[in-house]
């Protein structure tokens, strides 16, 4: 077990006292626990499939072909629409899913129920969740797999347009068309009445609560609060390389300034004037316009930009630690310099690495939503709070984007802010001066 010294147990103390950081640091680090369990919580993959008394587990095997679960495709069948297939049979076969049932990456169609209302002579087909009739789209039979089987436009709640039969490989073998609920000609296929079993299609973006979309999709067609959890995995691995990247320069080079002083010293300042002189939105730019970023260049960017803060901190710590008596005493001992900043001067400037930490994942994860939002940042495909702020501001109507985009990304500022103030309160107040 680890002994904590009095005066760590004394600052740990003071932190618990001050409620809202304690508070932050137990919300985050349950987020962070939530994060590390990934597909557990959030992805298309089902985690456990029951089917004639067999357990499969997807979520840890391989592609597994629908005809193992009686379906006619060879490939991975769609576990959301198996599900309810096994539901509709009821034949004691289930299917359990991760409590967000969609992939970050994952473009999912939402597809709403239809029912039928007699209307005098004609059948009106509506919405079964907004008891509305169908104004301008298409009703379909959907597959076990979440493909489109035979389709029907609809205009005003009737069958008017294109009717179309599929075979399995998506292919049209025979098309007609209905003009205000009457074919125009006699089809010798059952399938020219729609069955009972209908959905519509729902454009993107698509509005909270459709098809298990609790915060709704994006406009494109992506799961909102699936985006939000991938979103918060790339920031949490973004803060990590960019907290150890950055440290290590800046605590290196800050104590190596603050130790050996003289012309050292004074060529690095000179360089570091120079080099934060660069502006760095320029060099995003200039980059992006060569080839398309991944996260590890832009968090090593980042860093390449980031380290000076911490340098001058560690300078001025290690220029106080280095006139102490214990480091005068460990020079005459014949302790290495190396020695020196390693095992005395940064472990006693402890403070200024724990108390920085917060401020600088507050800084990454601004700075990454910032450089998604200008376009700057990573690819399209990769979740990113910062695109979907820009989604969000170009689709006001939708406002699920926006409102459940800031209020998680505000939410985890302020918590950050809350740590790295408690832990300036706790290193630096008062009562611990002495």
């Amino acid at each position: 077990m680890i002994a904590l010294s009095p005066i760590t147990q004394r600052r740990f103390a003071k932190f618990r006292t001050i409620k809202r950081a304690w508070f932050s640091l137990i919300v985050m680090s349950a987020l962070c626990l939530l994060a590390l369990l990934g597909p557990l919580l959030v992805g298309s993959r089902a985690l456990i499939v029951k089917y004639q008394n067999q357990y499969r587990f997807p979520i840890v095997e391989s592609t597994i072909s629908g005809r193992e679960f009686g379906l006619t495709q060879d490939t991975e069948p769609n576990y959301r629409r198996l599900k309810n297939l096994f539901n509709e049979k009821a034949s004691g076969d289930w299917v359990l899913l991760p409590f967000v049932p969609f992939s970050p990456t994952e473009v999912s169609e939402v597809y709403l129920p239809v029912r039928t209302k007699d209307d005098g002579e004609n059948k009106v087909y509506l919405y079964s969740t907004f008891d509305e009739p169908i104004i301008d789209s298409r009703i379909f039979i959907l597959n076990p797999d979440g493909t489109r089987g035979s389709t029907w436009s609809v205009q005003n709640g009737k069958l008017d347009g294109e009717f179309r039969i599929r075979n399995e490989k998506g292919e049209t073998v025979l098309l007609s068309k209905y003009v205000n609920n009457v074919a125009e000609k006699t089809l010798p296929n059952q399938q020219e009445i729609p069955p009972s079993n209908l959905y519509t299609f729902v454009p993107y973006p698509s509005a909270p609560g459709l098809d298990n979309h609790i915060l709704g999709t994006d406009e494109s067609g992506h799961d909102v609060l699936a985006r939000l959890f991938g979103g918060f995995q790339i920031l949490l691995i973004a803060s990590l390389i960019y907290m150890i990247a950055s440290y290590a320069i800046g605590l290196i080079l800050g104590a190596a300034m603050g130790y050996w002083g003289g012309w050292f010293d004074l060529i690095m300042q000179r360089f570091i004037e120079i080099w934060s002189n660069i502006p760095f939105l320029y060099v995003i730019v200039f980059l992006a316009t060569l080839f398309e970023p991944n996260l590890l260049i832009l968090v090593l960017i980042l860093v390449a930009f980031s380290w000076i803060g911490i340098a001058h901190q560690m300078r001025a710590a290690a220029y106080r630690e280095a006139a102490r008596d214990y480091v005068a005493a460990a020079r005459a001992l014949g302790a290495s310099d190396w020695r020196i900043l390693t095992r005395h001067i940064l472990p006693n400037s402890l403070s200024v690495i724990i108390t920085m930490a917060p401020f600088s994942i507050a800084a990454v994860v601004a700075s990454l939503a910032s450089l998604d939002y200008l376009g700057f940042g990573l690819p399209p495909t990769t979740p990113s709070w910062g695109d979907l702020l820009r989604q969000g501001k170009e689709n006001w109507n939708a406002w699920w984007i926006i409102t459940s985009t800031v209020t998680c990304m505000v939410s985890v500022l302020i918590m950050v802010n809350f740590i790295g103030e408690g832990l300036r309160e706790a290193f630096h107040g008062k009562e611990n001066q002495s």
